[in-house]
């Protein structure tokens, strides 16, 4: 018991790291044009490194890492969508460019769009319209987050989903920390 009480500051000190850097990665992949391949590459080095200093091998600490990345990809579709929900503002938006993507042997349209209000939205849009067509966006008036559509729902799933990610990544980082080293 009193080996367990002495390995305990290092479990939570552990968890408690990886959910600061797991935040900042939500922050920082706010809205549709975050900087998402080195940000999630960052969390997924983090989350393999909180291990050190435990027996952990090398499945235990890739699950760390997945369940790194899984709680900032879900944290940041969380935190926009709930900015949608409490201060969205839905717009009419036009279609100022018209692509077509292809992506080996199919091809896809993709779209620009710009609102009545004089913002460009990041990010393409993957549906079928003419250039000068409208559609219905809901804006984050004060940050970079939108979406296509009317004002979201509050974000009861996919904040219970985030919920879910954290409280499993915290028993295993838990029962790594605190499990008796092999002899």
């Amino acid at each position: 018991m009193a080996e367990l009480i002495r390995r305990l500051p290092g479990a939570v000190l552990r968890n408690c790291l990886l959910l600061a850097g797991e935040f900042a990665a939500i922050w920082l992949l706010q809205g549709p044009e975050g900087a998402w391949i080195p940000v999630l590459l960052a969390v997924f080095v983090l989350g393999a490194a909180v291990p050190h200093g435990t027996d952990a091998e090398f499945v235990a600490r890739t699950s760390v890492a997945l369940l790194a990345v899984a709680v900032a990809v879900a944290g940041g579709i969380t935190w926009d969508r709930h900015t949608l929900h409490d201060r969205g503002r839905e717009e009419q938006a036009i279609v100022i460019e018209r692509t077509v993507v292809e992506d080996g042997s199919t091809t896809a349209p993709s779209l620009r769009l710009r609102t009545e209000a004089g913002r460009d939205l990041p990010g393409p849009v993957a549906k079928d319209l003419p250039v000068g067509a409208r559609l219905k966006v809901t804006v984050d008036p004060d940050g970079p987050a939108w979406s296509v559509g009317g004002r979201p729902d509050g974000p009861r799933w996919p904040a219970l989903g985030t919920g879910v990610l954290i409280l499993l990544q915290t028993v295993l980082v838990g029962r790594i920390t605190l499990r008796r080293h092999r002899a």
